[in-house]
């Protein structure tokens, strides 16, 4: 009986090849963006989970309390934290703390090879208990036991020792001990919250040179903990005695702490400090509704062709009917036609989905692979996704068309399916609805990004460089390199700070003096020419200054809003800040001046308190202001100075406006993505309406020659086989914009800082669908209009 079925449906493509090639074509775009999607979704939900009892595994993070109450969520903690709730909390198996470079690019040497490294993270040996890494070489129990241990990747091992066995050969590494390879394991996979090519001990030293005892400090908010739950635990219950732990130790602290699940950071966590860039929930929401709204799209069009060529089977149904067939045989036999259709859409939607993958991983800076091993579940899922396609795609025709009436068919009597309201239509409407509210979602996300990513920020970022490396130098050839980079013509300013702004920075707590109440601001160290290396706006006072010697040891420059929050009355400048204060010694920073408030975060985020301080030797990176013509020429320039005056380290630098970008890594991701699966959406709509459109004015070919000959222009004839079609996207419009309207205005709602929705957007959407619409009925409409109606009425 199947075989009769394959029989009669591959019969019925080859015969019909063009709305065959449209119902496959359709469908294989359809399930090619489906699985594109599912693939960035699969891994975005994916991450962190590759470690072993990763629902036991939870992150600890605090929110910093302000004296009057406001709190800031941070994900960095003080190291004595860990050792304290591993000794009193029963419930919590074992404790790990990781400590990042910071923004550090560690000198690593092996003989002649040498690089720059990034990412050297310090660990507890517990990290292994913790995290689930996988050992190439070496042993989880004594790889970090060694103070001069290091620990590598299989990229880095590869890269510093080729295929030669790394294990107790030694790096040197800046100004550490020489470093002895202990163990290699696999590349930290990409799908974590962290990453890391090479990994120590977690051991400091003092200026002395003596040992750090990091389990008694509470006040150095620099590490990451890790706590792994015994089965069954509560996190809350845990949550609320690291609370108790921390109370105890710090009885004056009012830090709130509490702990995140490991497989929830990457999703659900944008504290300060994240150790990479997280994405949103809401973007993996928004992709999946989309996909599916793609094959909600590509099964309209095979139900609307289906139905659309019903009258071309009808009498082929009739006799079949007539010969015996009962209904149930029909309907088996159309939902076997639908599932073939399906099943041919899949197998050119996999090698559509290969093909375009590429292109996917280099918008989304990710690693997708469809094939890169052989996975019986990823066919097995796609043939499943095919064949429940089919069958629910199929499901309406079938029972459509089995239900004709032989007798009504057979003497040609109309089939009742030309009515002005069918579901031909009502899919019509369904389609572009979809589509024009994803034109609306493209054209408000872009303007949302554009406006983000060029909005005035109060400081300018543009023609910036940032120079790696610079503290590593002595104060003088700091001194030395700054002067000689301010001789070339190119540069118009250079300064050095202790950050980046835009990316890092350091807090403290400080009041004013005439208040109780403290505040956490936001600080970056830097020499007196920062402020207008970046044209950052003074309100009043003034800046950092060489005249001044006290400026590098009691003055402090705040932005407006660290004014505001922290009470200080107008005039600012002259009024003082508690800096640190004990028992018996309180010290004092006067505020020289106010700048304008800036941003130096993401536009996601209102702006926070800010402040500048100004030391000679918290001097970590080189800020150079270039002028905007022949800029490749002026960083040659710097790199020949660079060379000539700084034998120990390569050249390095990187943009000021990179660092900006990053912040809004996973908003411009949504933004390309977003935008491809629009126009796929609208080409499978077009590639449908196409399809419905050249079939409707087919039956209408002897009414076209029949106008004609009675006269009727080309133009007269178009405009009446078009406005069937507009009338059915204008219905769409209506819909689809409140629709629309509701969905961005939420998604905007995540920006502080955003634009209004406008007016034109509904205009341009509606009229970029008509544009669309028309173009695509035109072709066959403009055909059919300018045929000689000879040929449509010689038989009658």
């Amino acid at each position: 009986m199947f075989k009769n079925y394959f029989k009669i449906a591959v019969r019925n493509l080859m015969r019909h090849k063009g709305f065959s090639f449209i119902n496959i074509a359709g469908l294989a775009i359809g399930m090619a963006a489906c699985i594109l999607v599912s693939l960035f979704v699969v891994d975005e939900l994916s991450y962190d989970r590759y470690n072993k009892d990763a629902n036991q595994i939870y992150r600890v993070v605090k929110d910093f309390v302000n004296d009057d109450g406001s709190k800031l969520p941070d994900a960095t903690t003080p190291p004595a934290i860990a050792a304290a709730i591993q000794r009193e909390i029963p419930e919590i198996e074992h404790v790990a703390r990781l400590y990042p470079g910071w923004g550090n690019k560690f000198y690593v040497r092996n003989g002649e090879k040498k690089f720059i490294e990034e990412n050297i993270y310090r660990a507890d040996s517990s990290v292994f208990d913790v995290f689930s890494f996988s050992f190439v070489k070496g042993d989880a129990k004594t790889a970090l036991q060694a103070p001069n241990a290091i620990i590598l990747t299989e990229t880095a091992a590869k890269k510093y020792f080729g295929h030669e066995n790394p294990i107790g050969k030694t790096l040197d590494i800046d100004f550490w001990d020489p470093s002895v390879v202990s163990a290699v394991i696999k590349d930290v996979p990409e799908n974590s919250h962290f990453k890391f090519d090479l990994l120590a001990p977690l051991r400091f030293k003092d200026r002395t040179g003596q040992p750090v005892n990091i389990n008694t400090i509470w006040g150095w908010y620099n590490y990451y903990t890790y706590m792994k739950l015994k089965p069954g635990a509560d996190e809350n219950v845990v949550d609320k005695k690291i609370r108790e732990v921390f109370k105890k130790n710090q009885p004056e602290n009012k830090n709130y702490f509490y702990s995140q699940p490991l497989t929830s950071i990457h999703l659900q966590s944008n504290l300060k400090w994240e150790l990479r860039p997280n994405s949103d929930r809401i973007y993996v929401y928004i992709f999946g509704v989309v996909a599916l709204f793609i094959l909600l799209i590509a099964c309209i069009n095979y139900i609307n062709l289906t139905t659309a060529r019903s009258a071309l089977r009808a009498k082929e149904i009739g006799i079949r009917k007539v010969s015996g067939a009962v209904r149930g045989a029909l309907i088996r036999q159309f939902l076997a036609e639908s599932i073939i259709v399906a099943l041919l859409s899949a197998l050119l939607a996999l090698a559509i989905a290969e093909l375009l993958l590429p292109g996917i991983n280099l918008i989304t800076q990710k690693n997708l692979e469809l094939f890169a091993t052989p996975n019986p579940w990823i066919m097995g899922g796609v043939l499943l996704f095919a064949i429940l396609i089919g069958f629910g795609a199929g499901l309406y025709p079938a029972f459509f068309l089995s239900s004709f009436e032989p007798v009504r068919v057979l003497k040609g009597s109309s089939l009742g399916i030309t009515s002005k309201f069918n579901l031909r239509k009502v899919l019509v409407v369904t389609q572009f609805t979809i589509s024009i509210a994803l034109i609306i979602g493209t054209l408000v996300v872009a303007q949302q990004i554009n406006f983000i990513q060029h909005a005035k920020l109060g400081l300018n970022k543009d023609h910036v460089i940032m120079i790696n490396d610079f503290g590593y130098l002595t104060r003088s050839e700091r001194r030395s390199l700054k002067n000689s980079l301010q001789q070339i013509s190119g540069v118009k300013n250079v300064a050095a700070a202790d950050g980046i702004v835009g990316g890092q920075n350091w807090t403290n707590t400080i009041r004013w003096k005439g208040s109780k109440n403290g505040q956490l601001i936001n600080f970056l160290t830097v020499d007196p020419d920062y402020i207008d290396a970046l044209d950052i706006e003074l309100k009043e006072g003034r800046a950092f200054s060489t005249a001044f010697p006290s400026d590098t040891s009691d003055a402090v420059i705040l932005n407006e809003t660290a004014v505001k929050d922290l009470g200080i009355p107008e005039p600012a400048v002259g009024q003082q800040v508690v800096w640190d204060e004990s028992e018996d010694t309180v010290i004092y920073a006067k505020v020289i001046g106010v700048v304008k408030d800036f941003h130096f975060t993401s536009m996601k985020n209102e702006i926070k308190p800010f402040a500048f301080v100004t030391d000679n030797d918290r001097q970590w990176y080189l800020t150079v202001k270039l002028a905007g013509s022949d800029m490749q020429r002026s960083i040659q320039q710097i790199k020949s100075t660079w060379e000539q005056q700084v034998k120990s380290r390569p050249f390095q630098y990187f943009f000021l406006d990179e660092t900006y970008s990053k912040l809004y890594k996973a908003e411009q991701n949504f933004k390309s993505i977003f935008f491809y699966v629009t126009v796929i959406a609208i080409f499978i709509a077009c590639l449908g309406l196409f399809g419905l459109s050249a079939f409707t004015i087919a039956q209408r070919t002897k009414e076209i020659g029949i106008r004609k000959v009675l006269g009727a222009s080309v133009t007269g004839i178009v405009g009446m086989l078009s406005a069937d079609f507009i009338k059915l996207v204008a219905i769409a419009a209506l819909i689809a914009l409140p629709i629309a309207w509701w969905a961005m205005h939420q998604w905007l709602l995540d920006f502080v800082y955003r634009v209004n929705i406008a007016w034109w957007v509904f205009v341009a959407a509606i009229a970029i669908s008509i544009l669309i619409a028309l173009v695509t009925i035109s072709f066959q409409a403009i055909k059919a209009a300018v045929t000689n109606p000879v040929k449509s009425l010689r038989s009658e």
